[in-house]
């Protein structure tokens, strides 16, 4: 397909770009399907849970037959999208992430978490771009340390009861060059003062996943997979800069790559 609006955007890129979704709950499906709906044929899901029956209102690559079987979430995820686009090369893998403030106290599970730790690794050394999708902070954690190592591409996008945040990971430290590409972009934890813990603990369900505000996981997931796409469109990629001035800002053929979507609380008077 080509743009008569913007003749030179470099789609044959997104369609080859390698992405890796952490997560593929109600961010994990929408995201999915944006990236598909760009052309991208290459995805793969990472997640470890099953299919609830309070999820398919939310998560879109889910339906009620789904519900109450072995289904797990990657795998049928990763199904849905061949289904909808038989050349798409998709594919799901079901497994646990080490987090911090999860305590291992067997030797069972220490040999489990060093398997999901070196499988984690791979996964992210075979692919382009990964997307931080999960629910918590701490599932988050491993995956930024490793995609910092390996020079991923990385965009995290994270909701809250009414707020949302969408960024992009800067390159590795070694890497950038601050004469060429401004300041070092930091990460998801780079400004967060507290270290991860274990937040499902003592947490009820609205305060531990997407169910009390489902639409805001529809513009996070749109904006994430913009920011992709603006990424792949610029020729620097993940060293593109970023700047409060607009004008300072790296450019891409759609574009200003921004660093970061956040929205806040809005007060609304009567």
């Amino acid at each position: 397909m080509k743009w008569r609006l913007i003749p030179d955007i470099d789609l044959e890129t997104a369609k080859n770009c390698r992405c890796l979704l952490i997560g593929a709950g109600s961010l994990g499906c929408q995201v999915g399907r944006n990236l598909l709906a760009w052309g991208v044929r290459n995805i793969t899901f990472v997640d470890n849970g099953r299919i609830s029956y309070s999820n398919p209102v939310r998560q879109s690559l889910f339906v009620f037959e789904d519900c109450g079987t072995d289904k797990t979430k990657a795998c049928t995820a990763a199904e849905r999208i061949r289904a909808i686009f038989p050349s798409a090369n998709a594919s799901g893998v079901n497994m646990k992430i080490p987090m911090p403030g999860h305590s291992v106290e067997t030797q069972e599970g220490i040999d489990e978490a060093k398997a999901s730790y070196e499988k984690l690794e791979e996964l992210i050394k075979e692919h382009d771009a990964v997307f931080l999708l999960t629910d918590t902070r701490e599932s988050r954690w491993l995956a930024t340390g490793l995609s910092q190592l390996h020079n991923k591409i990385c965009i995290t996008a994270a909701l809250g009861f009414d707020t949302y945040v969408v960024l992009r990971h800067g390159q590795r430290y070694d890497l950038h060059d601050a004469s060429k590409h401004g300041e070092r972009l930091g990460c998801y934890f780079c400004g967060d003062v507290v270290a991860p813990t274990n937040s499902l603990k003592d947490r009820t369900l609205d305060q531990q996943c997407t169910v009390s505000r489902p639409a805001l996981c529809t513009i996070a997931s749109a904006v994430a997979v913009e920011l992709l796409i603006s990424l792949l469109n610029s020729p620097d990629r993940i060293a593109t800069g970023a700047s409060e001035a607009l004008e300072k800002c790296g450019r891409s053929t759609l574009g200003a790559v921004s660093y970061t979507h956040l929205t806040l609380p809005t007060i609304c008077s009567v």
